[in-house]
């Protein structure tokens, strides 16, 4: 019984994977370790296959499509392993539809993930969902309707192509009924059974998926003419293998039609096909130099990417990169730093705004100036500090956004802040409907941003990349960057689609709070501030009177730096992308200068925009100390502040090699509260009023709400039933007390 288990067809081809096929057992042990909630937790990514959104909703074409991306991604790996592996197994050849016997013998893997897929969206679903039996017998039928129809379809095309050694010389099929004795080994004994031989020993294959048949008998078959059967079909599958990539391609085109944005899950997916059909293609030209072709491919493309021919920069929307580019040089920033003509403009202008502020607040001689401070991370932050705001601003009827003079933070904070900020100047304006309290707003925070990010780079980053969009009369490249603000303008019904400039004036009158964004410069990691007002005094850090120093600048400002290149034309949507580059999801969106800047998310630098806070607070010290009560800094985080302190169990080698970098990577936002509680001590001593932080944090009840630009229902429950957490409920409580005085 061992014997016929081992030389049975099936576990032959699991067994020359294993030796053979690394490369295409790698997407498979990803696949198994997401879908079983083992891999890129933290990031969501499970979620994106056991719940995934299709036109945002979970739903039965969902499943359907998730289904069908896992079809094309099995018949990859069948035609793959067929254009690899027949040669080892040349019985085959002389079968009746030799590629449909292949894909029955090697659906071992397959049929466990298909199995494993659905128990775990099962599972998912009825204890994390909350979804009906039916609903979830429902999204399994899709799941497997999506999956055989991909795998008919295939089927048909080589039912129709593919020809076996009866097709070949016309003559009769027999019943392949065969001799398995000339196939039994002569040596005996368990050595025999890892024999080295340049065929791959076999006795039984399955015949179909319910009945096993003897090996063939072929020593009287020409060799030739084997090779002739494997080398056709070889060809049909390649044929096959460009019309999907091809499809695949097209379907990058389609992508301004929300109907064609598959469910993220689902391009992952396709992305990992699209790998092993390249692969595939190139080894039935290449053969034996597939690897080196691969690797020569490789280097190839990494040399020619260094020039501007073949880069492919991602741009921000608005700015002129035709012009000449800006000059970012030492000379350059000291100038900025060290003009005192701006410094001194900008601070009128900014103390003219403030004097604003306090007639919008005159209910009282000294009212309390409120900062904001929203931390990143992604759209469980948008959500977080949208509805938190809008909670705070319900319980408080608009009294602590008005006092509110300037908000900061990082990535996806800044976007629930910045969409609150837009309803609130809306509703001034009268052009709000519904009420700002309405849920409708909090549901369009909530909205899937991850699908069309994850469809453009599977489609269209990747590889050449045609498509261009027009905005202002400038020209730039369509990539994932632009799916990202496509989407989030669709999601909010456009509301960002402005200019950085159009919000210059109703902040200069406090009708809405200051917005200062403050993403990190890739090149010295440097902060670059985004604002629609000259701020030129949070990048001049001169030593003061009694201190004598070199201090480099720190901070750059946008506006002037480039204000050539269209500065106050940026899109508003664009600067918000800009603050919230996650790296890897999101490409680093080049400047134009020279050299060429990139920036990348606002959080690697400060996760809550406190730098800003506390220097404006310092420059403007006298003016707060005249004119107000105090200052209220309302801290928005999406995850407790201090967390508890985790094991540290013995490590195996590899994670001792990571520990370092690891642990610095995973503690960096815990580094920075400590430095800006430190900052906060001496930035107290500048004012006669008190500094009362307070903060409102995201707590899950120990269920991780995964950092993605997608959240299932359950996660949208847990951010928003947050607010009732006896932290938060105290923290309003302190609120009450400090805007009554």
């Amino acid at each position: 019984m061992f014997r016929k288990l081992f030389y049975f067809l099936p576990t032959q081809l699991f067994l020359i994977s294993l030796k053979r096929n690394h490369f295409v057992l790698l997407f498979w042990v990803i696949l198994f370790g997401i879908v079983g909630e083992n891999l890129f937790v933290k990031y969501g990514i499970p979620y994106l296959f056991l719940a995934p959104e299709y036109l945002n909703e979970v739903s039965f074409w969902s499943y359907f499509i998730m289904g069908f991306s896992v079809g094309g991604f099995v018949m990859a790996f069948n035609i793959t392993g067929y254009v690899i592996n027949s040669n080892k197994f040349p019985f085959i050849a002389t079968l009746k539809y030799p590629f449909l016997k292949y894909c029955i013998n090697n659906s071992l893997l397959p049929l466990l993930f298909i199995i494993y897929y659905s128990f775990k969206i099962a599972y998912f679903l009825h204890t994390k969902e909350l979804y009906s039996n039916s609903e979830i017998g429902l999204y399994l039928i899709g799941l497997v309707g999506g999956y055989s129809s991909f795998v008919f379809f295939s089927l048909t095309y080589f039912f129709s192509t593919n020809k076996n050694i009866f097709k070949i010389l016309g003559i009769k099929e027999d019943n392949e009924n065969h001799n398995v004795n000339s196939f039994l080994l002569k040596e005996k004994g368990w050595f025999s059974f890892f024999k080295k031989t340049k065929k791959w020993h076999v006795e039984y294959y399955l015949h179909n998926p319910f009945k096993t048949r003897a090996a063939r008998d072929i020593s009287h078959y020409d060799t030739e003419m084997l090779k002739s059967i494997f080398k056709q079909n070889k060809i049909n599958a390649s044929i096959f293998e460009i019309t999907v990539f091809l499809t695949l391609i097209g379907l990058g085109f389609l992508s301004e039609n929300s109907i064609f944005i598959i469910p993220a899950g689902a391009s992952v997916v396709l992305f990992f096909t699209t790998i092993l059909i390249l692969f595939s293609a190139m080894h039935t030209w290449l053969q034996g130099w597939t690897r080196f072709a691969f690797l020569a491919l490789f280097i190839v493309i990494n040399l020619l990417s260094k020039y501007q021919t073949f880069s492919y920069t991602n741009m921000a929307y608005g700015l002129n990169y035709n012009t000449s580019k800006a000059d970012y040089s030492k000379k350059t920033i000291n100038n900025l730093k060290n003009n005192n003509t701006n410094f001194n403009s900008d601070v009128n202008h900014e103390i003219k705004i403030l004097e604003n502020w306090k007639k919008r607040n005159n209910h009282t001689p000294k009212p309390k100036l409120i900062y904001i401070n929203t931390s990143g991370g992604g759209s469980r932050a948008s959500l977080w500090t949208f509805f938190t705001l809008q909670q705070l601003d319900s319980i408080f009827n608009e009294k602590l956004f008005n006092q509110t003079h300037l908000i900061t933070g990082s990535s996806g904070g800044m976007i629930g802040a910045a969409y609150y900020r837009e309803l609130q100047l809306l509703n001034q304006e009268k052009k709000l409907t519904p009420q700002i309290t309405d849920r409708s707003y909090t549901n369009n925070m909530a909205k899937d941003l991850l699908n069309p990010i994850a469809f453009y780079m599977a489609t269209n980053d990747f590889f050449i990349r045609t498509k261009k969009y027009m905005y202002d009369g400038n020209e730039y490249i369509k990539d994932r960057g632009y799916a990202f603000e496509k989407q989030l303008l669709v999601n909010i019904e456009g509301m960002f689609d402005k200019k950085l400039i159009d919000y210059n004036t109703p902040e200069a009158n406090a009708q809405i709070p200051i917005m200062i964004f403050s993403p990190t410069i890739v090149n010295d990691g440097r902060r670059l501030l985004i604002a629609a007002q000259p701020i030129s005094y949070l990048s001049n850090n001169n030593p003061n009177n009694n201190t004598f120093s070199q201090p480099i600048a720190e901070n750059i400002e946008f506006s002037r730096l480039f204000k050539n290149q269209g500065a106050d034309n940026l899109k508003f949507s664009s600067a918000i992308r800009m603050s919230a580059t996650f790296p890897y999801i999101m490409p680093n969106v080049t400047l134009p200068s020279e050299p060429q800047i990139d920036v990348l998310d606002a959080g690697m630098r400060d996760n809550f925009g406190a730098l800003s806070t506390f220097k404006h607070i310092h420059t403007f010290k006298n003016w707060i100390n005249e004119n107000t009560s105090g200052v209220i800094i309302i801290t928005i985080r999406d995850k407790s502040k201090d967390k508890l302190i985790e094991n540290n169990p013995l490590k195996s080698i590899i994670e001792s090699a990571n520990s370092p970098l690891g642990s610095l990577y995973g503690n960096l936002f815990q580094i920075q509260d400590y430095n800006l509680d430190d900052m906060l001590q001496y930035l107290s001593a500048d004012l006669s009023h008190p500094i009362d932080v307070i903060d409102f944090e995201l707590e899950s009840n120990n269920n991780q709400i995964s950092l993605s630009w997608h959240l299932t229902k359950k996660e949208k429950t847990n951010v928003l039933n947050s607010i009732h957490s006896k932290n938060n409920q105290k923290s309003i409580v302190r609120l009450t007390e400090l805007l009554a005085e």
